[in-house]
Order: structure tokens, then sequence, then C-alpha cells
């Protein structure tokens, strides 16, 4: 009986990205539902603090009755849409902050060693159950405000919402993760990343019009928080006229958000070349 000729070798079918991203946090998500206590405390002190801001601002349109000219309603639309953004960025690319760490203690060693990208690896190691607070929270204000300001929403208004909270979320995402780049040249920079979030969450809840021309630039090219919320909102609630910027650049804004992740990545492969093991 004449022999069947020999099988050819076939090679390995490559995972896709975005399958071993979802395998990866379906995994830390196993992992943080086991402390399902710690979990709800978690999102209830996130929705804690970030209530407490919105308390503030309450505070002073209350005593006030408007800032820069943006009523109740329209104030409570940008912080919505600028928490929304942030719980878009938190949860998806929060774990940007522990590159410091991975890098001091040798854990990029066994990213480089698995079948993952290193990237990849860092942001999906560990999930931060407060996240979600900052989403449900900034959505819950969000839709609150919409109804407040007697806008008409048609479909084009609430797909434009939609890529401006993605957007806004992948800016804050691109800059952190940007700035984590520098961790293999210069060593932690977990400060500069603390004060730069801290600038993000305390002038992103006011119209930029409060910070003059000289400080609206600033915090549109060189801090990037105009594009996260502030633009957008303007050309939603119809109030482009005040802008410094070009009208145009207003209405593009949510497409900031991929260009600024992309810059992120690249810088933050390019950089980790420089890595050296703390082994060695």
């Amino acid at each position: 009986m004449a022999e069947s000729p020999p099988r050819r070798a076939t090679a390995a079918r490559p995972i896709p990205a975005w399958r071993t991203y979802l395998v990866l946090v379906q995994g830390t998500w196993r992992s943080m539902r086991v402390h399902r206590a710690n979990l709800v405390m978690m999102f209830l002190g996130s929705a804690a603090i970030q209530g407490t801001q919105l308390a503030f601002i309450s505070v002073l349109l209350g005593a006030f009755g408007a800032i820069a000219g943006w009523s109740v309603g329209e104030v409570a639309f940008l912080y919505g849409l600028r928490l929304t953004a942030h719980g878009v960025c938190t949860i998806n690319f929060g774990q940007h902050r522990g590159s410091a760490q991975a890098i001091r203690n040798g854990d990029w060693d066994r990213f480089l060693l698995r079948p993952a990208g290193p990237l990849m690896q860092l942001l999906t190691r560990h999930f931060n159950p407060g996240t979600i607070g900052d989403l449900v929270l900034g959505l819950a204000i969000l839709v609150t405000a919409a109804n407040l300001i007697g806008a008409e929403w048609s479909a084009g208004m609430i797909l434009y919402l939609v890529l401006a909270a993605l957007g806004g979320g992948l800016v804050e995402a691109g800059l952190q993760i940007g700035l984590s780049a520098l961790d293999f040249r210069w060593g932690p920079l977990v400060r500069i990343k603390d004060m730069v979030d801290r600038v993000l969450t305390d002038f992103g809840a006011y119209p930029m019009t409060i910070f003059g021309t000289a400080g609206t630039w600033l915090l549109t090219f060189l801090v990037p928080l105009a594009f996260m919320a502030y633009l957008p909102t303007t050309v939603l609630l119809g109030r482009t006229g005040e802008l410094v910027v070009p009208v145009w650049m207003a209405q593009l804004s949510p497409l900031a958000g991929p260009l600024l992740m992309a810059v992120g990545i690249a810088l933050f492969r390019r950089m980790s070349r420089w890595y050296s093991s703390p082994g060695h």
C-alpha cells in the first residue's frame, strides 16, 4: 500500500491585537471580581471625589448665576463631557501610571517575553474599578445637562457628542502615555503625570475664556485640554463665537484624540528601546 505524502507544516495564524486585548482585559476583570466589596467601595469613592468638585462648581454657579456667560446647564454639560472623556481614558488606559514601577521592578522583562505587546500588557495588567464611577457619573451629568440646556438633539449631534467623548478620552490617554514613555530615559515621572492630571481635572470643568487669551492658547496647544471637552462643547452649544482658534479646529476636535493617541504610542515604543533591565 503506497504511503501518503507527508503533510506540510502550516504556520500558526497570528492572533489579532484586538482579540489579545480582550483576553487580557477579561482575565484582569475576573481577578478583580474576587473581592467584590472592594470593587464597590472603590466605585463609590471615585464617584464621591468627582462629586466634590461638582458640588464646588454648583456653589460658584449658585453665588454668581453664570461663569463667563455660561449658564448652569451649559457648565454642567461641559463638566459632564469632560468627566465622561476622563472615564473613557481611565477605564481603558489608566494603567499607564504603572510604567515607572514596571521598569524599576523588572516587570518589563516579563512583558518582553510574552506573546503580546508590552504596552498592551501594561495597560491591562490591573483594573481600577473606581474608573467606572467616573464614567457613570459623567454620563449621568451629561444626560441631565443635555435636558437642562433645552437643545434639539438630532442624530448628527448625538453622533458628534459620542465621538467627542471618545476623542477626549484618547487625547488624555495619548498625553499620559507619551509622558510615561519618558520613564525609560528620565526615570519615574509620577509627580509630573500627577500635576498634568490635576491641571486636566481642575481646569477642564470651566469655559476656557475665564483663563484669558494667553491661558486659552496654553491649554489648547501646550496642554491639549481644550480638545477634551471645551472645543466640541462650543460646537454643540453654538458658542463658537467666543473661540480664539478657528471654528474648523473646534469642529474637527474629536479627531485630535486618535492623532495624539497614535503619537503617544509611537513615542512610547521608541523610548522603550532604552529600557535597561534592573538585573543587569
